[in-house]
């Protein structure tokens, strides 16, 4: 009985009390990216298996497991401009296990589908920007052999009207955007050729049937060293180190942008906690010696920028390409 009492006795009660708050509050204060990621992680990459993107991806993965101790896993959903991989994103569960991997294309495509871009700009979280590429002004040498300029190729064009062209990989897509962005910028008519793939336009351009094309400066690399076709300027402001005498398109006085990159984005309402954890551990990676190798082997440069760095670029590119595809009366392929 007196043991019994002693329990109860208010010393004991207000210190039971006290633990409990403690803890309580202990609880309140731990952050949802504790123990984050508890499970394999899902990578939703928009863009069929085997090109740049899941490419440069790879090189993250082994680094990303060891320090958070989960694998990443891919999840190709292909399709409608990488808008079926990125709707999926948006509608997932925002508990940092389901990711968007994607190119700059996002900073185009949702201008054709106004619902999307509305969900990209106010709702899909950024990461952070893995890395930049270089899209290329690309000549024919066999068609234009005396263009080596913006300045040359604005010339053929004032002297030869209605005759200037450039090979696309079909109507609405990046490289048919990006010309038409060119020709705006420089004041020239320059009619579109369209193909169904890269591949197919890239052999007309060797062969001269075409003339211009905007593309990945990197995948272009080889037949430029061959000669059989030339960069005029790299898009953007940026100069390129695979070819680094190479001007750019504001150097030349156009003010004119397309530079490709690689970012990672979290659904709607994910914890900044989870947001800002995962940015850090791809920062860290993006940044270490031996992958920033295999990046400029690759054709890129790393950024590895913060989530407010990465929404404002965002931002800024859906707005300068909205402009763009409503002055110009661009339509998405069907």
């Amino acid at each position: 009985m007196r043991l019994f009492k002693s329990l109860l006795s208010p010393a004991v009660v207000l210190a039971a009390i006290s633990n409990m708050a403690v803890s309580g509050a202990a609880l309140a204060q731990r952050s949802p990216a504790d123990g984050y990621p508890s499970k394999p992680v899902s990578v939703v990459i928009p863009f069929a298996a085997g090109g740049p993107s899941d490419n440069e991806f790879r090189l993250y993965m082994d680094k990303l497991l060891a320090s958070l101790g989960q694998p990443f896993v891919f999840d190709f959903r292909v399709g409608a401009a990488a808008t079926i991989g990125t709707s999926y994103v948006i509608k997932a569960a925002p508990d940092g296990y389901t990711l968007l991997v994607t190119r700059a294309g996002l900073g185009v495509f949702p201008n054709f589908y106004p619902a999307l871009n509305e969900n990209v700009i106010k709702s899909l979280a950024p990461i952070t920007e893995f890395s930049r590429g270089y899209t290329g002004v690309i000549i024919s040498p066999a068609a234009l052999p005396n263009v080596h300029s913006l300045q040359d190729l604005l010339a053929y064009g004032k002297a030869n009207p209605g005759k200037l062209n450039c090979n696309t990989a079909g109507a609405g897509g990046i490289t048919h955007i990006v010309c038409v962005a060119l020709a705006s910028a420089m004041n020239v008519k320059i009619a579109p050729v369209h193909y169904k793939g890269v591949a197919q336009g890239q052999i007309d351009l060797i062969g001269g049937r075409t003339q211009v094309s905007g593309g990945t400066l990197f995948a272009a690399m080889a037949q430029i060293k061959a000669g059989k076709l030339r960069a005029i300027a790299i898009m953007g402001k940026d100069r390129a180190p695979l070819i680094p005498e190479l001007r750019t398109t504001h150097e030349q006085g156009y003010n004119v942008d397309y530079p490709d990159w690689l970012g990672a984005f979290a659904p709607p309402g994910t914890p900044q906690a989870i947001v800002d954890k995962l940015s850090a551990e791809f920062v860290k990676v993006v940044r270490s010696p031996d992958v920033i190798k295999q990046l400029e082997a690759l054709g890129t440069a790393p950024v590895a920028s913060t989530p407010d760095a990465f929404r404002t670029k965002l931002v800024s590119e859906l707005a300068y390409w909205k402009k763009i595809i409503q002055e110009n009366d661009i339509k998405a392929e069907d």
